[in-house]
């Protein structure tokens, strides 16, 4: 499963950026990433329909200031469709200002990251791929840092941290024990994570 998931992850990350009008790229987008998904996993996106344009466009708003839709397999088409659109620069503006945990460059906030060979915590942006500077513990979802409400485990060289706050998961990379960051394979592990605890499947 991790390696089919890794399979779609290293083909949405060779799709072309479309820029352009923000409706017009984003249709563009998500019929690429649908074809993609459904030459490896069909599976992956089987039922899921797109909401009428102006759901899908606040949906797509929301998404990028951190609101997930329920429906884990529409979160995950928009999500990878948004990786290829240009995003108006207001929407830095609109969250507050406070860029800690969010990306510098275009405000997204993260999906993945990485400890690097000094054990420091990175971010990488899930919409730009920009990597940044992270605080070591907090949860980049609800800002949670009490050391009570946040958990990890390793399943080497990966570490799934755990929010008892808020419930999000988020994946890292310690780069101590595997040097080379292979983003599309950390993508994969993080979206099998997911996809497990929505089926509620051991991992």
């Amino acid at each position: 499963m991790v390696e089919i998931l890794e399979e779609v992850h290293r083909r949405l990350s060779r799709l072309p950026k479309h820029p352009g009008p923000l409706a017009k790229g984003l249709k563009e987008a998500l019929l690429e990433v649908r074809r993609v998904v459904e030459a490896v996993a069909p599976w992956l996106l089987s039922g899921v329909q797109l909401p009428p344009e102006g759901q899908l466009l606040q949906d797509a708003w929301q998404l990028r200031e951190g609101k997930v839709p329920k429906n884990g397999a529409y979160a995950f088409w928009l999500h990878q469709a948004l990786r290829l659109v240009s995003w108006p620069e207001a929407s830095r503006a609109s969250s507050g200002g406070d860029w800690q945990e969010r990306c510098p460059s275009c405000g997204g906030f993260p999906d993945v990251g990485y400890l690097d060979a000094e054990g420091r915590r990175f971010h990488v942006c899930a919409f730009c791929d920009t990597q940044f500077r992270s605080m070591r513990l907090a949860c980049p979802y609800c800002g949670e840092t009490h050391p009570g409400r946040l958990a990890y485990y390793e399943e080497n060289p990966y570490r799934i941290h755990v929010c008892r706050s808020c419930g999000e998961r988020f994946v890292l990379q310690d780069l101590r024990l595997k040097a080379h960051l292979d983003l599309p394979a950390l993508r994969a592990r993080a979206a099998w994570y997911a996809l497990a605890e929505e089926n509620d499947v051991e991992v």
